[in-house]
């Protein structure tokens, strides 16, 4: 999945050196991908120790802290 979501990162940076209207419709779709996040990481937040949660993201705890309060739309406090 990281390697095809890298692609697709290239893919929108070269279609906005040619058609910005285009890329910004794909980006957009990222967009609504995020969006599904919103529930897993809810329940994730509720239901697995950060150090759970890094390991399974191979993220340090903040960064898998940061990324879920992100996705769940919830404050982090530091």
């Amino acid at each position: 999945m990281a390697g095809l979501l890298a692609r697709v990162e290239s893919e929108i940076e070269k279609l906005a050196r040619t058609t910005p209207l285009a890329a910004l419709r794909a980006a957009r779709r990222l967009v609504i991908a995020v969006q599904t996040a919103y529930w897993p990481a809810l329940d994730v937040s509720r239901n697995a120790t950060g150090e759970q949660t890094a390991a399974a993201l191979g993220l340090n705890e903040d960064a898998a802290q940061d990324l879920l309060a992100r996705f769940a739309r919830l404050r982090r406090y530091h």
